[in-house]
């Protein structure tokens, strides 16, 4: 099955989520339960394979200390 450049990017920044979870010596499934995320969610992603949703790449994002904040949109209802 063919695979989209944003796929295979996703894949590479899970990979180095991961690295970065193993360098603080994190126990990931752990730290998913104390974030709100199933433990078992580690396996599907990192083992697997499996992307995960945006919510939960957030998490990801977060457990590994990666700062994130999503773009913020102008629209006639929310002025800037």
């Amino acid at each position: 099955m063919e695979t989209t450049i944003y796929e295979d990017r996703a894949r590479e920044i899970l990979g180095e989520i991961k690295q970065l979870i193993e360098v603080k010596g994190l126990d990931l499934p752990t730290a998913l339960e104390e974030t709100g995320f199933r433990k078992e969610l580690a396996e599907e992603v990192f083992d697997q394979g499996k992307l995960p949703s945006l919510i939960e790449f957030l998490g990801l994002c977060q457990i590994a200390g990666i700062p994130f904040q999503m773009p913020t949109v102008e629209t006639p209802n929310t002025p800037m």
